[in-house]
């Protein structure tokens, strides 16, 4: 008896959403505006028409089972896993390009996460009856569309800026001028976060409250919405801007990453080898460490870049076909429906998935995220303080020093110290220590 009372409720909530003229008032949940990427331009409701026949059994358990059980779920882990990923990333021992870009990844995550938790009050009948909330849910929707828009493009562009970083850094890792540091990836976050919110500021504009709770449309369309002018043009240019030029770029730049990832990975095993017989066991072991924390950062990156590509992909293919049938032709077909509400599962995951994939990658996330959270079980002689690892920029100057190639500030200092494993490991002196801090602050790595 309550399975089929539930699938006549929502039965009566997916009809009326295809067809708002019939049945009751509705309130749209989070996944009625969240679109992903790929379709940012999206009405609130069709336009009215004639009646519709039930929607399939299909379609009924899909939105269940997606919309009332696993995005509250994925949304609430989601945010607790990225307010982690935040307490670890805004450590000062982990500060460096990278861990910028990942961190503005993080608050970007968690806004999209946090924008869907007032909708789910209404997944409580005795809450989502009272007119109040009614009200507030029509005109926190004109908010939570235009906002869900403006992170899912941060998401999208800095999940691009951190995979070009990770691919300059170890493309021009022996030009240390070349490479991002703290100050640039600083830069570029603002700008991505600023173009992104100026970008879709006109959605503002787009739709109006429906202040008249006996509606069953949330939201009125404004002439702005209505122009099929700016309609056409708005979807071509999301499509663009905020699906197929990310993910051309994503595939590119990430071949190239692994690629360079790779073979660098080759040449640091022929270094170790040269280093074990010219330096000793001493000097290889430190530059060792390093390359594999490099290794792990970019292979942070590497996973990121393709939980994202996999999550969105589904997106794209709904994009597209609305870009050449028509979006109300292609939510017409009830398996349209369901990608939709599946689609809007993936890109919540894609948002809730990074802290798992930065403690199964890094060695470093895991070691520092023990020493915030983890300090009660480890003795009071342990100390958390981690030291400072050989960055990119300054494992570069080391290989310099020991094939002369070029003069530095490491070289400069240590030519007289006899030892190419004292020009590379030793700690520098108190006159050059402040320089040497400057040159591999901005290259510490995850």
């Amino acid at each position: 008896m309550a399975t089929s009372a539930l699938l006549q409720a929502l039965t009566t909530t997916l009809t009326t959403s295809l067809n708002p003229v019939v049945g009751d008032a509705i309130h749209p949940t989070s996944t009625d505006l969240l679109t992903s990427l790929t379709t940012t331009t999206l009405p609130p409701a069709l336009p009215p028409g004639g009646g519709r026949p039930p929607p399939p059994d299909f379609l009924l358990h899909t939105q269940f089972v997606v919309d009332r059980v696993l995005i509250p779920l994925v949304v609430t882990f989601g945010i607790v896993g990225n307010f982690l990923s935040l307490v670890v990333l805004t450590r000062k021992e982990m500060a460096s390009p990278t861990n910028s870009f990942l961190t503005a990844l993080a608050i970007s995550d968690i806004s999209l996460l946090l924008l869907q938790v007032p909708m789910f009050f209404g997944l409580n009948p005795s809450v989502a009856s009272t007119d109040s909330f009614k009200l507030f849910v029509r005109y926190y929707t004109v908010i939570m569309y235009v906002m869900t828009n403006v992170f899912l493009t941060c998401t999208c562009w800095l999940t691009v800026a951190v995979t070009v970083e990770r691919f300059l850094s170890l493309r021009f890792m022996m030009h240390p001028r070349l490479v991002c540091t703290i100050r640039r990836a600083k830069r570029a976050i603002l700008a991505i976060f600023f173009a992104s919110f100026l970008f879709h500021f006109s959605k503002f504009f787009e739709y109006v409250p429906n202040t008249d709770l006996s509606s069953p449309r949330p939201l009125l369309p404004t002439e702005l919405s209505l122009n099929k002018a700016y309609d056409v043009a708005m979807h071509i240019t999301n499509i663009t801007l905020a699906t197929l030029l990310p993910i051309v770029a994503l595939i590119v730049f990430n071949s190239f990453l692994v690629y360079f990832l790779a073979t660098h990975r080759r040449r640091m095993l022929r270094h170790k080898t040269k280093a074990g017989l010219g330096l000793g066991g001493g000097s290889s072991g430190g530059g060792g460490s390093t390359s594999v924390d490099m290794l792990h950062v970019s292979g942070v990156v590497i996973a990121v870049v393709l939980v994202f590509v996999l999550c969105h992909s589904l997106g794209v293919v709904v994009a597209l076909n609305i870009a050449v049938h028509g979006r109300h032709k292609i939510f017409s077909d009830h398996l349209f429906v369901a990608f939709k509400h599946v689609n809007n599962l993936l890109v919540m995951v894609n948002s809730g998935i990074n802290f798992l994939l930065y403690c199964s990658i890094s060695r470093k996330f895991r070691k520092m995220f023990a020493a915030v959270f983890c300090k009660r079980f480890l003795g009071k002689s342990s100390s958390w303080s981690l030291p400072v690892p050989l960055s990119e920029n300054s494992m570069a100057t080391a290989v310099s020093v020991r094939t002369h190639h070029a003069a530095n500030g490491y070289s400069r200092s240590n030519d007289h110290s006899g030892s190419a494993k004292e020009a590379s490991f030793v700690r520098p002196s108190p006159s050059n220590s402040s320089a040497a801090s400057r040159r591999s602050a901005d290259h510490v790595e995850i």
